[in-house]
């Protein structure tokens, strides 16, 4: 991997960080890592991080590939507009605490599931009323 993929995934990795972290002591401690780790990761002194990424990963509530900004798949030529856009808008999304990230995929999804409840149960009325009518 070139240095300068490694120093796109160090950035992400120390967003991720001050975005969810009030110091990097308090991140150190979360994942029982060696006092001055992420001070390491800034200055260049350590990669170490590139070991780390499954379990940042986990921590974070990203995928892997989404820390060495690699797609999920390849193609997206079967997904619509509106997924892509949606995807897109959830990818940016990373930078958010993971617990406004959690909730903001919890109110996306209760939001669908709603929307589809409401649907079906309209569509049953439409048809019961038709089946009244046809009588």
């Amino acid at each position: 991997m070139s240095s300068d993929n490694t120093e796109k995934i160090r950035a992400r990795v120390l967003s991720l960080i001050e975005s969810e972290f009030d110091s990097d002591a308090s991140f150190e401690r979360a994942l029982s890592l060696a006092e001055k780790t992420v001070n390491n990761w800034r200055r260049g002194r350590s990669s170490s991080f590139m070991k780390m990424l499954p379990l940042l990963s986990e921590r974070f509530g990203v995928n892997v590939s989404e820390l060495l900004d690699m797609p999920l798949r390849r193609d997206t030529s079967e997904l619509s507009e509106e997924e892509l856009h949606l995807l897109h808008l959830y990818r940016r999304s990373r930078v958010l605490p993971r617990e406004m990230r959690s909730a903001l995929r919890e109110t996306l999804e209760t939001t669908i599931n709603l929307y589809i409840s409401t649907a079906s149960a309209l569509k049953e009325s439409s048809a019961s009323k038709k089946m009244g009518k046809s009588k």
